[in-house]
C-alpha cells in the first residue's frame, strides 16, 4: 500500500490570498475557517469543534485557548495528549470573527455541516473543500492540516528561520519533530538532489 504523502503549507503571501478568494467564492463559512486555521496554527480537528460561545470568548480576553488533542499510536494503543496552547487574536482576525458570529448563537458549532442543524463541518470535508481550492491553483497535497502548517512556514519565514520560536508556537516536544514538520529536511534533500543535473548531459 503506497505511504500516504504528508499535507503541504501553502508558501507565499500570494498563493494564501488566492486559496482565500477561492473559498469567498465557496461560503463565508469554508473562508472563515480557513481564515481562523492560518491565523492561529490549531489543529483542523479541535478548530470544527468550536462553538459561538468559544469564540465570544477569546474575544473578550483577546487569547485563543484551545485544548488541543492528538492521536497518538504506540503498540498498537491509542491514547489521547490533551496540552493547552494560547494564541493571540490578532486584529483582522478578530475583525472578521465579529462579523461571522453576528447573530449566531451561543450553542452553534462555528462551522456548520450544510447537512443538518448545528452539526460541525468533519475535517474529511475540510481537507476535500481545501484540496480542491490548492487544485484551483496548482498546489499539491493541501489538505485540512495544510492551514496549520501554512501558519508554522509562514512564523518560521517571518521569524527569519528560527525554528525555536516555530517550535514553542506550535507546542512540539523537540527541534527535530519541527524540523520533520516543517518538511526542512526534505526541502534540503531535494535542493542537493536537483544539483545532480549538472551531471547529466542530455
Amino acid at each position: 500500500m503506497a505511504k500516504k504523502k504528508p499535507a503541504n503549507p501553502i508558501k507565499g503571501k500570494e498563493a494564501v490570498l488566492d486559496i482565500q478568494d477561492y473559498l469567498k467564492c465557496t461560503g463565508q463559512r469554508d473562508y472563515v475557517l480557513f481564515v481562523l486555521g492560518i491565523a492561529t496554527g490549531y489543529r483542523a480537528g479541535d478548530i470544527v469543534k468550536l462553538k459561538v460561545r468559544d469564540i465570544k470568548a477569546s474575544l473578550e480576553n483577546g487569547y485563543f485557548e484551545i485544548l488541543e488533542g492528538k492521536k497518538v499510536n504506540s503498540k498498537n494503543i491509542r491514547k489521547e495528549n490533551i496540552k493547552p496552547r494560547i494564541v493571540k487574536v490578532i486584529k483582522n482576525l478578530e475583525i472578521l470573527l465579529r462579523k461571522y458570529i453576528k447573530g449566531k448563537k451561543d450553542y452553534e458549532y462555528l462551522f456548520q455541516s450544510r447537512k443538518g442543524k448545528n452539526r460541525s463541518i468533519h475535517v474529511s470535508t475540510v481537507s476535500r473543500i481545501l484540496k480542491a481550492a490548492g487544485e484551483e491553483f496548482g498546489l499539491k497535497n493541501i489538505t485540512a492540516h495544510s492551514m496549520r502548517k501554512t501558519f508554522a512556514y509562514s512564523i518560521y519565514v517571518e521569524s527569519e528561520y528560527d525554528i525555536t520560536l516555530v517550535k514553542e508556537m506550535l507546542g512540539h516536544g523537540s527541534i527535530e519533530e519541527t524540523k520533520c514538520y516543517l518538511g526542512l529536511d526534505r526541502e534540503t534533500y531535494d535542493k542537493y538532489s536537483d544539483s545532480l543535473n549538472d551531471l547529466i548531459r542530455l
